[in-house]
């Protein structure tokens, strides 16, 4: 097989699945849906968990479409997949359901398992995600990190905080320094420790 580029792949992997996968679940994916590789609006800054996929409902779109995008901060193919897959069904519903049950019921229906928010491939979903990196490869993509180009914001605020009630401010080293006590503004112990 020629080499094939990662949009590519992500659609002859969606064309696959939409004609087996879905299909036999009795699922229809648009055939008018976009996928490409792309970082979350978000940005992936400052998130608890960091946004592996998304998909925009149509009327996001000025094409009228699905746009999905898949992070680039994941390479590996299995992954890549189970991630689409989930998309896809978002992409079914136009996102009217988020991950409430009828988003739950047709991840099931596929073979996805866990958190809704968070799906992973179960077992036999991943026999048959297998059989589609083995026709069409690996997913031609290296991992894109935004850690090592984001600089960390230092603060100059210091914390300030009581370990008899648990309350804290910030404040800065100045007026830290014009302190001159240590009493506790909210229950008045003298217990107030600079962090």
């Amino acid at each position: 097989m020629s080499k094939i580029n990662r949009e590519t792949w992500l659609n002859k992997a969606t064309d696959i699945m939409r004609e087996g996968l879905f299909k036999r679940s009795h699922l229809e994916v648009p055939k008018d849906v976009k996928i490409s590789c792309g970082f979350a609006p978000s940005g992936n800054r400052g998130n608890k968990y960091k946004t592996l996929g998304v998909c925009h409902n149509r009327q996001s779109s000025k094409a009228n479409v699905n746009e999905i995008f898949i992070s680039p901060v994941t390479s590996d193919s299995m992954r890549v997949l189970d991630i689409l897959a989930h998309e896809l069904i978002h992409a079914i519903d136009d996102c009217k359901n988020g991950h409430r049950k009828p988003f739950r019921d047709m991840a099931i229906a596929i073979g996805l398992e866990g958190q809704m928010r968070t799906t992973v491939a179960g077992e036999k979903l991943k026999v048959e995600l297998n059989k589609i990196i083995d026709e069409i490869g690996e997913y031609p993509h290296d991992t894109v990190s935004i850690s090592s180009t984001v600089k960390k914001q230092s603060t100059r605020m210091l914390k300030v905080s009581c370990s008899s009630c648990e309350f804290s401010y910030r404040t800065s080293k100045k007026n830290i320094q014009m302190m001159t006590n240590l009493i506790c503004n909210s229950c008045g112990e003298v217990s107030l420790e600079i962090n």
